[in-house]
C-alpha cells in the first residue's frame, strides 16, 4: 500500500486542526501536513456518526416510554 504524502513538502505525517473560517457559522476540522501545514482535506467539527447514534438512543428511549404509556392506557381497568 502506498504511503500518503503531502503534495507540497512530501511529508508523511498529518494532523487534525480546528478552524473557524471567516464568514462561516460552524467550526471545521482540517487534515493538514504536520510539517508545513498544507491542508489536504476537511471534516465536520462534530462527528456526525456519534451525534446520530446518540439521537437514535434518545429516540429509542422515547419510543419505549410511549409504548409503556400505550400499554398502561389500553390495559387500564
Amino acid at each position: 500500500m502506498a504511503l500518503s504524502s503531502c503534495p507540497k513538502c512530501g511529508n508523511h505525517t498529518f494532523e487534525m486542526a480546528e478552524a473557524e473560517p471567516k464568514n462561516w457559522r460552524f467550526k471545521i476540522m482540517f487534515v493538514q501536513c504536520k510539517s508545513c501545514g498544507t491542508v489536504v482535506g476537511s471534516m465536520d467539527y462534530f462527528n456526525l456518526s456519534t451525534l446520530i447514534h446518540e439521537l437514535e438512543e434518545k429516540v429509542d428511549t422515547v419510543m419505549h416510554k410511549l409504548e409503556d404509556l400505550e400499554y398502561e392506557i389500553t390495559h387500564k381497568k
